[in-house]
């Protein structure tokens, strides 16, 4: 499994905007790509301090993810940025959730 994670700043102005483009665009959008499992939000209204963290099922489906839908997301949210977001994408070392072990993402 891989986790993607996404860091940026909402202008604080346009917070409300930004939730209604991620859960009504944007979030569907991701949810239907293969290979996805899960997708995790937090935000700060106050500062605009915004963290998203995906999760795929192998390297390529994140790879497709990235060179297919995630140039036309990045547009879509561009305006309601300050600045540019920054992207890691990391083998899952452990979640309970998913039922990822210690160790056991490294042999996947």
């Amino acid at each position: 499994m891989i986790a993607r994670i996404i860091t940026c700043t909402v202008a604080p102005s346009k917070v409300a905007e930004f939730r209604s483009l991620l859960n009504n665009t944007l979030l569907p959008k991701v949810q239907s790509q293969p290979g996805f499992v899960d997708n995790i939000e937090a935000l700060d209204p106050n500062s605009g301090q915004f963290s998203c963290t995906t999760l795929w099922q192998n390297r390529s489906d994140v790879d497709n993810y990235d060179n297919t839908v995630f140039p036309e997301i990045a547009a879509k949210m561009s305006p309601l940025l300050n600045g540019n977001p920054t992207v890691q994408t990391l083998p899952v070392e452990n979640s309970s959730r998913h039922n990822v072990r210690a160790a056991a993402a490294t042999a996947r």
